[in-house]
């Protein structure tokens, strides 16, 4: 047998922290197993939620926060039931919340009705937490199906408006985050970060997420709706990638290994996501199935497979690397998902049976230049980023050849904080084999979801020095010119999308709220796009 590896020992031991988060539905084992009563005392100051809804399971998620610093555990009751007052019970148990998960308390509760609006509580002593809802998946023929798509929550640049928003809603069936649940900065803008410095420890990532969990806006989204979250770089580090991150420098920030899997062991501990594989806690890309309407597959574009990102060859400093699609750009052998990861992608796709495919990722998908040429002559041209999968073009054309295939498929994207609405197309500088007016030769959709909070508030007025500070802006809306698959850019507004999904189509919406520097109750409808069964390409839809 071959040596163990750093990578191995801390796979292993991450792996033995994550196994006990997942108690049985049901276990009320009375023996004496070192958890301290009930009445020892503590208080559910991070909410509820709950996540992963399969149609016979859901996790459901609190914390106990100590009166006394020194209890190792705690034992919480819970209860599920099918109405909000719990008074007509379906489920309850028991589970410990203990000083080696952060006392964090996540169950995966089975034998669950499909389709099934569900409440449940904690209790601990005479302490009750709030109550949530969650939803089961539904099974068999499914009418329409909606999902709200939220990505980016920086809490230091912005409220969470948009989360209350989506909260507000009580029509979805789940809300998918895309990545950036929290960022691993010093920044404070709008409110500061805590710890105010960059998280390096299990101690900080665990103190930031309990800031953001202390948010009453993301508090009400996780009480109202199951959650359905991948991880994007800011979980970890910035521009993180397989071995290491743009924002690591190992001479300064210590080992990266170590660093990773203090990142990785909070966020298991603090999101209600059911760890697809205990032995491996980095692969967390997984499949939801909604009956024969929808397959929801997640997948993890920056962390499990990912090659690091070439350097930009940049005429313009960091904005616009350029590059003509030879050389590295052109390796087969450069992977953004990892072999592993892109042939389960390729098997869903060929798996599935639903009407409808939805992909979410992390990154763009779409080509995206300044300026480009077809690929008949050369295929390159001023590239946005490298980052995204135009730096990884093989991968991408292996993924899109099973998209092809498959049909009916949409790619919903976070991490730009921007919105964007494309039509996928290998080639779309190429009119003889894509056409811009009509979306002939399109081979899929993809909306690219604004921050929830990133973004920070727009400029406001019309003085000259609004319009000053405005042209970076109003330059990147020629991206609409020179990439004739973009039918939609808006890069000034924080928000959220919702897909609306039948048989016949898949709606997209993209709504807007005007600020996150203040609170606010308003938000707005952008735009709205169809993409209709069969087409594989946008219209607008009033």
């Amino acid at each position: 047998m071959p040596p163990l590896t750093r990578r191995d020992v801390l796979r292993t031991t991450l792996a033995a922290s994550l196994l006990p988060l997942l108690p049985a539905c049901g276990d009320d084992d009375d023996d004496d197993d070192g958890a301290a009563p009930a009445d020892a005392g503590g208080r559910f100051l991070h909410g509820v939620a709950s996540g992963d809804p399969l149609p016979d399971a859901v996790i459901l998620w609190t914390r106990v926060t100590l009166d006394d610093p020194l209890t190792t555990a705690l034992r919480v009751d819970w209860a599920l039931g099918l109405d909000a007052e719990l008074a007509r019970p379906a489920l309850s148990g028991r589970a410990d919340a203990e000083a080696g998960r952060d006392y964090t308390v996540k169950i995966d509760v089975t034998g669950l009705e499909p389709g099934q609006t569900y409440y449940y509580r904690f209790r601990l002593g005479d302490q009750l937490s709030p109550v949530g809802r969650t939803r089961t998946a539904p099974t068999g023929a499914v009418e329409r199906l909606r999902l709200g798509f939220v990505t980016c929550g920086d809490y230091a640049r912005g409220l969470f408006n948009v989360y209350r928003r989506v909260a507000e809603r009580d029509d979805l069936q789940a809300v998918v985050h895309l990545g950036d649940y929290i960022y691993e900065n010093d920044r404070d803008d709008v409110r500061p970060h805590d710890p105010p410095h960059e998280l390096l420890m299990l101690a900080d990532y665990r103190r930031r997420y309990a800031q953001y969990r202390s948010d009453p806006d993301l508090q009400a989204l996780h009480r109202q709706h199951p959650m359905i979250w991948i991880w994007d770089d800011h979980e970890l580090a910035n521009d993180s990638w397989r071995d290491g991150a743009e924002d690591h420098d190992p001479a300064t920030d210590g080992d990266f290994f170590l660093r990773r899997a203090s990142a990785f062991q909070a966020a298991h501990e603090w999101l209600p996501i059911r760890t697809p594989d205990a032995a491996d806690p980095a692969r967390i890309y997984r499949s939801f199935a909604f009956g024969e309407l929808l397959d929801l597959i997640m997948i993890d574009a920056r962390q499990v497979g990912r090659d690091p990102p070439l350097p930009p060859n940049s005429l313009f400093g960091e904005l616009v690397p350029v590059h003509t699609q030879t050389g590295d750009f052109t390796d087969p052998a450069r992977q953004i998902l990892g072999v592993e990861q892109e042939q389960w992608l390729i098997r869903q796709l060929q798996d599935s049976r639903a009407r409808w495919r939805v992909i979410g990722n992390q990154v763009y998908f779409s080509p995206l230049k300044i300026l480009g040429a077809p690929r008949a002559l050369g295929g390159g041209g001023l590239y946005l980023s490298n980052d995204k999968w135009d730096g990884y073009a093989p991968a991408r054309d292996r993924v899109l050849a099973a998209i092809a295939e498959a049909g009916n498929v949409v790619i919903m994207t976070g991490d730009a904080h921007e919105a964007y609405a494309f039509d996928v197309h290998d080639d779309p500088n190429n009119a003889l084999a894509y056409n811009r007016l009509t979306g002939e030769g399109s081979n899929a959709v993809e909306f690219v979801v604004t921050s929830t909070s990133t973004r920070g508030d727009g400029v406001i007025g019309n003085s000259l020095s609004a319009q000053l500070q405005r042209l970076p802006d109003n330059l990147e809306q020629l991206l609409l010119l020179t990439n004739p698959h973009l039918k939609y850019y808006n890069n000034r507004h924080n928000g959220y999308c919702l897909l609306d999904i039948d048989a016949a189509r898949v709606r997209s919406e993209f709504w807007f709220v005007p600020m996150v520097s203040q609170a606010t109750d308003e938000e707005s409808l952008g735009v709205a796009f169809e993409c209709a069964h069969g087409t594989q390409r946008l219209q607008r839809s009033e």
